[in-house]
């Protein structure tokens, strides 16, 4: 018996808990049972944007006859092992990395195989950007030994961290002095921060809440760090630009009042802030603003630098991150639906703490 967690797309407090009959495995399928898999704020974000970027399909429960289109399943970083396989070229026992949802198990049909791993080619996957249907054969690749626990935590992520700071270099950080980071202890934030740092370009400057400010400090990725009842000490004479983890459109019309003509350009990439990102003042500035999309801009540099640039290119900033992160993250393994439930509810009211990560198995 499976069993999978089930999100109203309109409340996303209004979870509920399926049992499912797995049944027979189907031909040229393969059976996986999920886990480890991490929770992060990013996952809110997935949850936010799931109709305009299509994360709601990923793991559709119609799809999967488990529920309605009014429901949803968050999508999640994790491992599988493959428990049953009717699909020539993948074996049972296999271990392997990618895109899952929060399930005991998942049938797959793979298809574009290769050394390093497959593609679910599911008919209503069809159409999803390549990165979110792909999956790795963590025996291929050797950089998954290192530091297990934290590669689903944080890989993921730092992936978006080292685009974003790829993509200011490119565009000349918007002529700004400063790149002032907003949720400045989420992990996408500190993996940011961390590849600024590394090139030390600009000065890097971090907003985070007043009792993340010592552990945001402690990490000596930022050149500064403020916390958002400090907005007005901050300099607003220099240039900045924006990078926004948070959704907090609150904040960000502070921050626009506070700056005035100072900043260049404001990069919404998360929103973790869920609940608070339709309750926006009316805007103050023209600052330019858009969303950043990592798929995208990993198509790009792909094109660019080739697969295996991309990730040396990658890997030179992502090791010496990972080693890092032994450092200010501790990993917490917990198993069944009661701590994921606990862990999720903490998630969407803000309240994890960013020295932790958590992986769950069903």
């Amino acid at each position: 018996m499976g069993q999978t967690l089930l999100v109203e797309k309109i409340d996303f407090a209004d979870v509920s808990v399926v049992n499912y009959d797995e049944g027979p495995l189907a031909d040229n399928q393969i059976r996986v049972d999920i886990g480890p898999f991490a929770l992060t704020a990013n996952n809110v974000t997935y949850m936010v944007t799931g109709d305009q970027i299509g994360y709601w399909h990923v793991f559709n429960p119609a799809a999967y006859d488990l529920g309605s289109e009014e429901q949803g399943r968050m999508p999640v970083w994790g491992y599988a092992v493959v428990r049953e396989s009717h699909f020539d070229g993948i074996e049972a026992g296999r271990r392997i990395y990618g895109f899952f949802p929060i399930a005991k198990s998942m049938d797959m049909q793979p298809g574009k195989l290769n050394a390093h791993g497959f593609a679910d080619i599911a008919a209503h996957r069809k159409g999803l950007h390549g990165l979110y249907s792909n999956y790795s054969f963590t025996d291929a690749d050797p950089s998954y030994g290192v530091h297990s626990d934290l590669q689903p935590v944080l890989r993921p992520l730092f992936t978006t961290s080292f685009l974003i700071d790829d993509f200011l270099a490119d565009e000349g950080f918007f002529d700004a002095e400063q790149v002032l980071l907003l949720s400045a202890s989420s992990k996408t934030a500190l993996g940011t921060a961390y590849c600024l740092k590394a090139s030390d370009q600009k000065p890097v400057i971090g907003l985070t809440s007043g009792g993340n400010k010592d552990f945001v400090d402690g990490t000596g990725f930022y050149n500064d760090v403020f916390a958002y009842d400090d907005i007005a000490a901050m300099d607003n004479t220099k240039k900045t630009v924006i990078v926004d983890m948070s959704g907090n459109m609150g904040v960000i019309r502070n921050l626009e009042s506070h700056f005035g003509d100072s900043l260049t350009y404001i990069c919404r990439v998360g929103i973790s802030h869920w609940q608070e990102a339709a309750k926006a003042p009316p805007k103050r500035t023209d600052t330019p603003t858009a969303f950043f999309f990592a798929p995208d801009r990993a198509k790009q540099r792909i094109g660019d630098w080739g697969q295996a640039g991309f990730a040396k290119n990658l890997g030179a900033r992502w090791m010496p991150f990972l080693d890092s992160a032994n450092a200010w993250l501790t990993i917490e393994k917990q198993t069944g639906i009661e701590a994921v439930l606990e862990n999720y509810k903490d998630l969407l009211n803000g309240h994890s703490g960013p020295d932790k990560g958590y992986l769950f198995t069903l």
